[in-house]
């Protein structure tokens, strides 16, 4: 074959790719083109019944594993109807609806709304399927003896914009949920901002855990220490357990410390801090308690934050004394269920705090209230959820990143036993196996289908 007649091919062969490229290539855009008209089709449809009027988002909020809600919606949108129910409503792309009922008060003006008056309750979103999911605000109720339902997109007031959570570790494998925020001209007229929520597979990153333990004290911090035992060694070594045996649950664990040494309370590697650094969902922070007197009849405190639904505290209580063949407390200070505690501040302590405050040349914090979780691990650990304050303006202590989040982990503080008892000793050397088999199982029984 001759040179001319080689050239010639080459020249009818690259034609030839040249024209399969832009036919792939044409078919891939006309391919892009019906996905994206199929896809504005079915925001349409997902639209089509949406009011042009909004509610409004004051505040949306994710503590340990539940999304809340707070907003209002105006009397004058519903104009001549009787409400029967309020919900919120997740819904596809492809029209399937979760729905959630609305707790809702009425007021002079408007309508105001929450998923829960708990902190810890609401929208699970550990059992979010995956998909893309619209959230709107439904109202069913009557006008004129007729049946009527109505939905509103939701605008975001606050001042949390977009945010990304995960989900605990099932089966090896997690789900990354974005609260995303957009706007869509409906009708090619009216513009309407709503949140959006999306769910797909993932793995965690190498720095976000599902659960951080926290060893109380360390170091030169012994806590309450009785003859020849001292509380930071009990709590390392049952931290430690804890953490072996919730990763063979498959969670993905992390300590605040992990030998003997002092750990910060705030800062870069505080450990109120590290929680919400690793984006966890949960902490617990591991005590022995201890009393100026004795004798002393000993038994377990589960120290849980105000303002939520307390099964779990009550099931860590529960299972301890049960599994471990201990007792709940006898003591009555701040107790609200048996081996349940919840500790705020008294207005004795706020005035200490006012006081101090003045001391150090410092404003006083604005949110300490009686209403204030008074143990830091609790309080610092739940952002705005728990009135979390320190904020940098009492040098002496440092800052907590985090004390005004709206992503934050459920925390608890156990406190196992008491160190000058001489029977939660004794059942805290040689009963260790039951003690963590009962936090670990109150965990499991708590994410339902986790185990």
């Amino acid at each position: 074959m001759s040179q001319k007649n080689i050239i010639f091919l080459i020249k009818a062969l690259v034609a030839i790719i040249v024209m399969i490229l832009l036919m792939f290539l044409y078919n891939r855009i006309l391919n892009l083109e019906g996905y994206a008209k199929e896809q504005e089709n079915k925001i349409e449809e997902v639209f089509s019944d949406v009011e042009n009027n909004l509610a409004v988002l004051e505040l949306y909020t994710i503590y340990g594993n539940h999304l809340n809600i707070n907003g209002y919606l105006l009397k004058d949108y519903l104009e001549n109807i009787t409400i029967n129910n309020m919900s919120l409503i997740l819904k596809e792309d492809d029209g399937q609806v979760i729905e959630y009922p609305l707790e809702y008060t009425q007021q002079e003006e408007k309508y105001e709304f929450t998923l829960s008056e708990n902190i810890n309750e609401g929208v699970d979103l550990n059992s979010i399927a995956q998909g893309n999911y619209y959230v709107f605000l439904k109202v069913n109720g009557t006008a004129e003896e007729n049946n009527v339902e109505k939905y509103f997109s939701l605008d975001n007031i606050s001042m949390y914009s977009s945010n990304e959570y995960y989900t605990l570790t099932k089966n090896n494998t997690n789900n990354k949920i974005d609260i995303l925020f957009n706007s869509y001209l409906k009708d090619d007229e009216y513009s309407l901002d709503y949140m959006e929520i999306t769910s797909v597979t993932c793995s965690l990153p190498e720095d976000v855990v599902d659960i951080v333990i926290d060893p109380g004290h360390g170091g030169y911090d012994g806590g309450a220490v009785y003859e020849d035992y001292e509380e930071a060694e009990f709590t390392l070594e049952y931290s430690m357990a804890l953490k072996e045996k919730l990763e063979s649950y498959g969670f993905k664990v992390a300590l605040t410390r992990e030998e003997d040494v002092y750990t910060e309370s705030y800062g870069q590697n505080g450990r109120a801090v590290i929680p919400n650094a690793k984006k966890a969902k949960l902490v617990l922070s591991i005590h022995l308690n201890s009393t100026a007197t004795l004798p002393v009849e000993g038994g377990v405190e589960i120290y849980a934050p105000n303002k939520a639904n307390l099964d779990f505290a009550k099931s860590f209580a529960n299972n301890i004394v049960n599994y471990a063949n201990t007792k709940y407390s006898v003591n009555g200070q701040n107790r609200v269920e048996n081996g349940v505690y919840v500790w705020t501040y008294s207005e004795q302590d706020i005035e200490d705090a006012r006081e101090y405050a003045q001391y150090m040349g410092y404003e006083m914090y604005e949110n300490l209230t009686t209403q204030t979780p008074y143990l830091f691990m609790i309080r610092e650990t739940g952002g705005i959820m728990t009135k979390a304050y320190v904020d940098g303006r009492n040098t002496s202590i440092g800052n907590n990143p985090y004390y005004n989040s709206n992503i934050t982990a459920e925390a608890y503080l156990l406190e196992l036993g008491f160190i000058n008892s001489q029977a939660d000793v004794n059942n805290l050397i040689n009963n260790k196996e039951a003690y963590i088999n009962a936090i670990a199982d109150a965990i499991v029984s708590n994410y339902s289908g986790l185990k």
